[in-house]
């Protein structure tokens, strides 16, 4: 006798039973196939936030200074009486404070094809224009007409036009050749063309008190524009500061040790020390460091600095870094950590005789963005910590150092080169608008 199936549409029937199974399984697979849809979405929107470049943007001037530091400065005015009293000087005495050099005053992505920019930089107004074939040119920015200024335009074509009355400036002749209103165009003095030049994203500025051409011109730095290397971000900081008391960093060791080895590049400002105390007990950090002037080049100097970091007295690792000064206000930056490298271009120009802005853009392979951005980070929380003493102390002409200190008498001397006979003073500050 043989046994016959038959498929029938009841309850327990084989269709009934192929049914549930069919809808369980694609139940199954949609769940799958939903939590696959959000990883993939949730890896996707991971790649493009580390892929977009760092913007880190600070203000730490005047009162704004004094509330990120807790300080009692209750505006503007009074804060920067408070940094001008810090200052002082005695009767006779006076500190240069614009260095003859090369300084970054714009970045290059901050101006398009056919705009101009009014720019602050070394007690100086100055308007930056980019013509339609993507060269850069800066100017003094004050129209002869009745010295507006020009900087402040917006946009331009092959000429900056005055946005009082329409004159407009030939940016190749630096001649007027349209003057709204009148059948002939007067002869008017030719507007001052400045000493610039744009390399490694960055917009310099010549600056020299009596005039004299620049002895060292500033390099492309490879890695800012090769293809295996991608931008990873940058930081920006306006601080009250004399500019040579920030950079004479590089020679100090000892402050190293101090202020910066607990924290580990992790935290900024620790004005009551919550963090150093926590942190030392995680890692030991040993720093060393050293700074030389270029034997051949005499704009040149070097910064290098080790740090060895020893995790829980077991796990240990070593981060480099080297600072190649080129003149008083632009670094190159090559920090080795784990076989990785990464490149910075940073920029300290003084904006007037008390403010100064610092700049850094980083740079790495897309395979190292993310120690690219840690570096990043790094460099903000140690500036950070180093702006309150660049803030509150009072900048000397000359130091009270012990003899294991000697390097930071010779990178004084070395950056006095930078100044000279006519060298704007702090005791002789002007604010014209127009020069």
């Amino acid at each position: 006798m043989h046994s016959v199936w038959t498929l029938s549409s009841g309850e327990g029937s084989l269709e009934a039973f192929s049914i549930r199974y069919c809808t369980a399984c694609f139940a199954s697979l949609s769940q799958t196939g939903f939590l696959l849809a959000l990883l993939s979405l949730g890896t996707i929107c991971l790649l493009y936030y580390l892929s977009r470049p760092l913007n880190l943007i600070y203000d730490l001037t005047g009162a704004k200074g004094d509330k990120y530091f807790k300080l009692p400065a209750k505006n503007d005015a009074m804060a920067k009486e408070h940094l001008k009293g810090r200052l002082q000087r005695k009767s006779g005495k006076s500190i240069p404070v614009y260095p003859n050099g090369w300084f970054g005053i714009l970045e290059s992505s901050e101006i398009g094809r056919n705009e101009v920019k009014y720019v602050m930089a070394l007690g100086k107004n100055v308007a930056v224009f980019r013509m339609p074939d993507g060269t850069a040119q800066v100017v003094n920015p004050c129209c002869p007409h009745l010295r507006v200024n020009m900087g402040l335009a917006g946009t331009t074509k092959t000429y900056i036009e005055c946005p009082s009355h329409g004159w407009q400036l030939d940016g190749d002749t630096k001649k007027w050749n349209n003057i709204q209103g009148a059948e002939k165009v007067p002869e008017l003095a030719e507007v001052q063309t400045l000493r610039s030049v744009e390399v490694n994203h960055i917009i310099f500025l010549w600056y020299h008190a009596e005039g004299e051409e620049p002895p060292y011109e500033i390099q492309p730095l490879k890695e800012t524009t090769s293809e295996g290397y991608m931008y990873v971000g940058r930081f920006e900081c306006l601080i009250d500061a004399h500019i040579e008391d920030m950079l004479q960093n590089s020679a100090d060791n000892e402050h190293l040790g101090v202020l910066h080895a607990s924290k580990m590049g992790l935290v900024g400002a620790d004005l009551d020390g919550f963090w150093s105390k926590w942190l030392s007990l995680l890692a030991k950090v040993t720093p060393k460091s050293s700074w030389e002037p270029d034997a051949d080049n005499p704009h040149l100097s070097w910064s290098r600095f080790e740090v060895l970091v020893k995790l829980f007295k077991k796990i240990s690792f070593t981060s480099r870094k080297q600072l190649k000064h080129i003149g008083p206000g632009y670094i190159e930056v090559t920090t080795l950590l784990a076989k990785t490298k990464i490149y910075g271009t940073v920029c300290v120009t003084p904006i007037g005789p008390l403010t100064v802005r610092t700049t850094l853009r980083v740079y790495g392979r897309p395979s190292h963005i993310l120690m690219g951005r840690f570096i990043l980070r790094s460099f903000s929380n140690i500036f950070e910590q180093d702006a309150p003493i660049w803030s509150y102390g009072k900048p000397r002409l000359q130091l009270n150092v012990v003899k294991e200190e000697d390097a930071l008498v010779n990178f004084r001397r070395w950056y006095s080169q930078f100044y000279s006979k006519n060298s704007f003073s702090l005791d002789c500050e002007q604010r014209n608008i127009c020069e």
